[in-house]
């Protein structure tokens, strides 16, 4: 009776490992040392998260390419026009640096737009948009893998309350 169901059963586990591991890749945001990471500003010159110290932040991981991305961007300005005025955003793209400068200057959005010089996979971003809030002490308060609804006054009092 017991070997009718080990093979049923070896799958099964199998698959429910295979699940947890693409939930975890794709759905959960990485636990990077987001504040000490280096990137290139639309200059091209090196810039540290850590030297936003002191400052409220949500830095998010996008493509310029990306729907959701760019519908969270836009809610999130709309927000920060609104409720988030004392909130620095970080926008960061490992796509090239023509591309990003294109994007800003096309948008107009009142972000510090930066480029990861390596590809998200390097730093187990695999799915975007990737959104963390940094308290002004550079402490990762919240992370979210996936478009945040910056219109919903639920995100905008959460928010406001992570930064206190």
């Amino acid at each position: 009776m017991i070997k009718k169901f080990w093979i049923p059963g070896l799958v099964a586990l199998v698959l429910i490992l295979v699940l947890l591991y693409q939930y975890k890749k794709y759905r959960v945001a990485p636990k990077q040392d987001i504040v000490s990471m280096v990137c290139n500003d639309t200059l091209g010159s090196p810039v540290n998260i850590s030297s936003f110290k002191n400052k409220k932040i949500i830095l998010t991981f996008f493509g310029t390419w990306c729907k959701d991305c760019l519908l969270e961007m836009k809610q999130l300005d709309e927000a920060m026009k609104n409720n988030l005025k004392d909130v620095q955003v970080i926008v960061i793209s490992d796509e090239p640096m023509e591309k990003i400068t294109h994007f800003a200057q096309h948008k107009k959005y009142n972000y510090t737009f930066l480029q990861l010089p390596k590809p998200f996979a390097s730093i187990d971003i695999y799915a975007i948009p990737v959104t963390y809030l940094i308290n002004n002490k550079g402490e990762v308060i919240y992370s979210k893998v996936g478009a945040i609804n910056w219109k919903d006054p639920a995100v905008i009092s959460f928010t406001e309350e992570s930064f206190k």
